[in-house]
């Protein structure tokens, strides 16, 4: 029935999304799998793995729940799932072999959530009033959050914050993409149809073309050099005499 009228939603703009319970359900039960697969390969104990599977699934909702206040915490609004939740880490805990040749699958599912974590972040901001800027930043956090806090509770630097393949890049873009059509008018069901198109097509792209955030990048150099060539000076010039006078100074050292 829920399908049914999201799917007749989808003609009429200006309304609130409300994403089927079946699709919620899916992201937060994938996000709690794929935390509790990483404290397994981190050999945590029950304990750890429960709660990493329930800060991973929960954690992003939580931040976003938090800053828009009096909007409800979903947490609390579905004792059920978390009780779901904790099953399916325990059974990941002590069955952990039937995962180890799912890698694809796990990976699609892990992206597929993502996207639906920056739909539900977004749509709920902006259905809040929150503004552009607002509810694209709470898009990305709801899709990110989750892994960056369970990172941070065993001592890691949290993987977004590291080059890779993008990740927060694609709930960013999805976040982006479900907010500016939002603002556009767009049917919000489309919308967020396209928003998880994005994540997944962003998230899937970075991977088969290799493409990573830099780790590192410094673009003063090439400043100095475009400074140097508009006073008339040549950059090489004032390259080798830098070069000189670090030798020099090295011979200083030396003797």
């Amino acid at each position: 029935m829920e399908i049914a009228a999201f799917i007749d939603s989808m003609a009429v703009p200006g309304q609130v999304l409300t994403v089927p319970w079946g699709i919620d359900y899916f992201s937060i039960i994938v996000g709690a799998i794929t935390g509790a697969l990483f404290a397994c390969e981190r050999k945590l104990d029950t304990v750890g793995t429960v709660v990493l599977g329930l800060v991973t699934a929960y954690g992003g909702g939580l931040i976003r729940d938090m800053i828009l206040q009096d909007e409800g915490v979903y947490f609390t609004e579905h004792p059920d799932l978390i009780v779901i939740c904790v099953v399916l880490c325990l059974f990941v805990f002590y069955f952990r072999g039937l995962f180890k040749n799912l890698d694809r699958a796990v990976m699609f599912a892990d992206t597929l959530s993502v996207a639906l974590f920056a739909l539900a972040g977004a749509s709920k901001a902006f259905a809040a009033g929150s503004g552009i800027v607002v509810s694209i930043v709470l898009g990305a956090i709801t899709a990110v959050g989750g892994g960056a806090v369970r990172d941070i509770c065993v001592g890691e630097t949290p993987a977004v914050f590291k080059r890779s393949n993008y990740y927060a890049v694609a709930g960013l873009g999805g976040a982006t993409m479900y907010v500016v059509l939002a603002v556009a008018g767009c049917p919000l069901p489309v919308a967020g149809v396209l928003c998880v198109a994005t994540v997944v097509g962003l998230r899937y792209a970075s991977v088969l073309l290799g493409l990573k955030t830099k780790q590192e990048a410094d673009f003063a150099p090439a400043i100095k050099r475009g400074i140097r060539r508009l006073r008339g000076k040549d950059p090489s010039d004032d390259d080798d005499s830098d070069g000189g006078a670090d030798g020099a100074s090295g011979g200083d050292r030396t003797a």
